[in-house]
């Protein structure tokens, strides 16, 4: 868990992006709680909470209802202690290569360090976009460029279970060896899931910008 922890939450990039996320859900739910009361969000994978603890923050006192899910129920029962405070929050175990049409509608779906296990990208995010309710938003954190250190720690863990399949046969990814999408390909691919990506942190300049990790927003048109 330190380990995990210290990936994906204890250091600067991790700070600025969940930080960043945190922000972007919040000023999303104050937009949708006029029409909406409360928002229904979605986080997938949540893991260690590395997100969910900025994002939860940044949530106090705004009308929502959080859904943490994960793969795993290890995951689920920290998070149960960790969260305890927080009494708008469920939890449940989905797995986003197999359950997302089966799930009720949400206004926010948030993914971070998740969406590249996606055993085909476009069918992932055309999902996602069917699970969100009109001018609903996915807010995706990913890395956008493999550095050895992530190698080891996200792509050769990440093997697939028995009788699966790998990531990215399918899809963006296909005849090569990635597990992450460009920054590009990203924009492309919400596009084509009809998720405009409305937004995209940090910006060129920024310093933090050259670690290679992004968050994006993509709305889901509200006339659809």
């Amino acid at each position: 868990m330190t380990t995990a922890e210290a990936a994906y939450r204890d250091n600067l990039s991790s700070r600025y992006l969940n930080l960043a996320a945190g922000r972007a859900v919040a000023d999303l739910v104050d937009g949708m709680r006029g029409d909406r009361s409360p928002v229904r969000v979605l986080e997938l994978g949540a893991g260690i909470g590395g997100t969910t603890d900025d994002v939860t923050a940044a949530l106090s006192g705004l009308p929502v209802e959080y859904h943490f899910t994960d793969v795993s129920t290890f995951f689920l029962e920290a998070a149960k202690a960790r969260f305890a405070d927080y009494p708008w929050m469920r939890y449940g175990l989905v797995d986003m290569n197999a359950d997302l049409a089966k799930q009720p509608r949400y206004d926010i779906v948030i993914a971070a360090n998740v969406l590249h296990n996606a055993f085909d990208i476009g069918v992932t995010l055309g999902q996602l976009h069917d699970l969100l309710n009109p001018g609903g938003a996915v807010v995706i954190i990913e890395t956008c460029h493999a550095h050895c250190e992530q190698l080891t720690s996200v792509h050769f863990l990440m093997s697939p279970g028995q009788d699966q399949p790998h990531a990215g046969l399918t899809d963006v990814r296909a005849g090569t060896d990635r597990i992450f999408l460009t920054e590009q390909e990203w924009r492309e691919q919400l596009v084509a899931a009809g998720l405009h990506p409305e937004l995209v942190l940090p910006e060129g300049d920024h310093p933090v910008a050259l670690l290679d990790q992004r968050v994006f927003i993509g709305v889901r048109g509200r006339g659809e």
